[in-house]
């Protein structure tokens, strides 16, 4: 059996350069590919070059150095690429916003010092949102990876995001289960006291209410409970009752592991279990090996997911990107969604400053809300007048240990502001 699979893992190494080398021959004759060389990659370079820089802020300690230090690897990946601009060297300082709030002022104000045309950062909601009214005095086009909480950019004139609000998730996991699956019989199963999936579940209720309707009601079961055995297990035995189809729970792996075993037990495996995009973490995918039979669908979008997507969602920059990643970090090492949007928010950036042709803040500013579906790794970019991207919704399933696309909207969603900001609180608003 060991030598089985050690003659496997020799294949897999055999075969990989040579993979990368066709795919590689392959994009090199991309026109997006083509393009993106032709202004990025074949200017003539000096040691006189004039240099820009781009500040990094990111978390590479504390609670959310796993995620900070993925979006460092997409930033650091897609300079190694993209490293020149019209001429233009570019150069990233990096800076450690702790995983705290503290941390992240003392980070960012030393940061604005160093005069960065941009800035990519941060993980972690707090930290973003205490970034805003500093890169916003000083004027400096800043972008956030994968930070969903809308308040970050309702504020700023100068921030943006590469990633989906959580208002947006929530809209697509409505139309996926009221279009899609057809279904009139939903439930939404909340924690009690938990603020962090607020905005989702209020696109979710909003987008369900246009499809479905007022009068012809598809929520028809709502819970708020503790993540105990008790509370779950009566939470089910009402999914039962009613009749469920679909069901929105907010928990994390460990709880959901509970709550997904007694479903078995209960004999309700059969419902489809919507999620939040925590379940594309590695934890959460460990543990579905568990329960093999219980389908569940989340917002996650990452360019591992796109193999099979023949929709223009799926760009040459995406094969680049998995290729470029596989020789930079090893074959071993698959990059997280994190990574991609990180390395995108680094393309939106030189993009941006190509065609502002000025290291003004504003006119870089004014280039990023004129994208128009910019073909990136992880899909198309166009920005609304808050910087937030307007896009379809993917979202994912897990199938063989790893998640893979189950459905993309068919109506691009956009970021719906609040009325009342005291309403979503952000997860690590304790730090």
């Amino acid at each position: 059996m060991a030598g089985k699979h050690n003659t496997k893992n020799l294949i897999k190494k055999l075969l990989l350069p040579a993979i990368l080398v066709l795919a590689a021959f392959v994009l090199s004759g991309c026109s997006t590919w083509s393009s993106f060389r032709q202004t990025f990659i074949t200017q003539p370079q000096s040691d006189t070059d004039p240099t820009i820089t781009i500040g990094v802020i990111e978390p590479q300690s504390g609670r959310y150095a796993t995620k900070g230090k993925d979006e460092i690897k997409g930033i650091e990946l897609a300079n190694s690429i993209y490293n020149n601009v019209d001429g233009y060297k570019v150069n990233l300082v990096k800076v450690d916003t702790q995983s705290t709030v503290a941390g992240t002022e003392t980070a960012i104000k030393a940061l604005i010092e160093m005069h960065p045309v941009a800035i990519i950062g941060s993980a972690g909601e707090a930290s973003s949102l205490t970034i805003g009214e500093y890169v916003d005095e000083a004027g400096i086009p800043t972008i956030t990876p994968a930070a969903t909480n809308p308040l970050i950019t309702q504020n700023s004139r100068f921030y943006f995001r590469a990633c989906v609000t959580e208002s947006q998730m929530g809209e697509g996991l409505a139309e996926y289960a009221a279009k899609e699956l057809n279904s009139r019989r939903i439930a939404v199963v909340s924690v009690k006291n938990d603020s962090s999936t607020a905005a989702l579940l209020e696109g979710f209720d909003r987008r369900i209410k246009k499809i479905a309707g007022k009068r012809n009601r598809a929520v028809i079961l709502s819970k708020e409970i503790l993540p105990v055995e008790d509370e779950m297990r009566k939470a089910l035995a009402e999914i039962r009752r009613n009749g469920i189809e679909v069901c929105f729970v907010s928990m994390g792996a460990e709880e959901m592991d509970s709550f997904f075993t007694m479903a078995e037990e209960m004999g309700i495996g059969s419902v489809t279990f919507l999620g939040t995009r925590s379940w594309g973490d590695p934890a959460f995918i460990s543990m579905m090996d568990k329960h093999k039979d219980i389908k569940v669908v989340f917002p996650y979008e990452s360019v591992l997911t796109k193999n099979d997507d023949t929709s223009d969602t799926y760009t040459e920059e995406a094969q680049r990107f998995q290729i470029e990643y596989a020789n930079r970090y090893g074959a071993n090492d698959m990059p997280t969604d994190n990574a991609a949007l990180a390395y995108d928010s680094y393309l939106l950036l030189i993009n941006a400053f190509h065609n502002a042709k000025s290291t003004k803040g504003e006119d870089i500013r004014n280039a990023m809300l004129g994208f128009d579906g910019l073909k990136c790794a992880t899909g198309l970019f166009t920005f609304d007048e808050n910087g937030n991207v307007v896009r379809s919704v993917t979202l994912s399933t897990i199938k063989d240990g790893k998640p893979v696309t189950e459905y993309v909207t068919k109506k691009e969603a956009e970021a719906q502001e609040l009325e009342d900001l005291e309403n979503v609180v952000p997860e690590d608003s304790g730090n």
